[in-house]
């Protein structure tokens, strides 16, 4: 996944119709996660994100990986309410025969979630760093994670994962999301409470 340049990764997924309905749509632009991009050799970066761009970065894995988010930020807080992200889930996912393992699919809905949260997170400290105000930095992590499994995931196959914001308390960041099959149909729904954190030294 992450040896994929960004061109490499559009043409692929550009050829299922329903990938490329997706990404031609003017609505949403590509963004580049950090686990989607070029691995730097920072350890502290690496030890931060092994998981997805190392772990899950394989030809039986997560083949390929492309996050879309609204071309216009709106100007109040959260910048971003919904992102996209399009997976193609190799065969070595699987629990069943030919159907990704439940836990997988869990992990993919807390990746989107997460994405859209640290998306909301920079911006917020973009706004911070031009009015001057010093900040160590924001994280978060998971608190809780519902997950509905309604239909089995196929894989190999790709997949469109879903997340949205609902609101946000405090600190508490309330998110859900879906992974669906681009076309329709609904395999995974979730909803999960996400704690916004100051980064420091243990907290990166």
């Amino acid at each position: 996944m992450a040896s994929h340049t960004e061109k490499e990764t559009i043409d692929h997924f550009n050829e299922t119709p329903w990938c490329k309905a997706l990404i031609t749509d003017p609505y949403w632009a590509p963004h580049r996660t950090r686990h989607q991009q070029a691995r730097p050799r920072s350890k502290k970066y690496r030890k931060a994100d092994a998981f997805f761009a190392d772990t899950l970065s394989t030809d039986r894995t997560i083949r390929y990986c492309l996050t879309l988010k609204p071309r216009e930020i709106k100007t109040t807080e959260p910048a971003y309410l919904e992102i996209r992200t399009i997976m193609d889930l190799g065969n070595g996912l699987t629990g069943h025969p030919s159907i990704c393992h439940g836990g997988f699919v869990a992990t993919m809905l807390d990746e989107v979630l997460g994405v859209l949260i640290q998306l909301n997170l920079e911006k917020k400290m973009e706004k911070l760093k031009r009015e001057d105000r010093k900040h160590p930095g924001l994280s978060c992590f998971t608190a809780y994670l519902n997950t509905n499994y309604k239909r089995p995931v196929p894989a190999p196959g790709k997949v469109l994962c879903v997340a949205k914001f609902i609101m946000q308390e405090r600190n508490k960041i309330y998110v859900s999301g879906s992974i669906e099959d681009g076309e329709g149909t609904v395999f995974t729904t979730g909803d999960g409470m996400f704690v916004e954190v100051v980064r420091t030294p243990s907290v990166l």
